[in-house]
């Protein structure tokens, strides 16, 4: 992995469908933005955003979450999540996100932790070769 010097940042967007809402993916009943599609447009985001500092081989795994999911946003509303990476710890990276409509209302905020791993190790080692 390779050092870095400045906070590293990236978007991700989607747009609130039939796919995305609470009542398609069973965290509730309404045909709303659902929070765990809320996280994963979160999380890609650090992905893109740390993407620089992987080695060949490397990837990322999500170790924490810690998020609020402040406002409900309706069907066809774009999304954009944005990703700050803060620190890094050795292999830990913590980063700052928050999600918002396109409006430029925040409906989203917290803090995701990646690890950076060997991905073919880590695959090994979950399949338990």
């Amino acid at each position: 992995m390779k050092e870095f010097s400045q906070k590293l940042n990236s978007k991700a967007t989607a747009t609130v469908s039939g796919e995305n809402t609470a009542a398609a993916v069973k965290s509730g009943s309404l045909d709303v933005f659902a929070t765990p599609m809320m996280l994963a447009l979160m999380e890609e985001a650090t992905c893109l955003a740390c993407a620089p500092l992987l080695d060949e081989g490397e990837t990322t795994v999500g170790t924490g979450v810690s998020i609020s999911h402040d406002k409900a946003s309706g069907l066809g509303t774009v999304i954009t999540a944005c990703a700050t990476l803060e620190k890094s710890e050795g292999r830990k990276l913590t980063f700052s996100v928050y999600a918002e409509d396109d409006k430029g209302d925040r409906i989203g905020k917290g803090t995701i932790e990646r690890f950076v791993v060997l991905a073919d190790k880590f695959m090994k080692r979950v399949n338990g070769v």
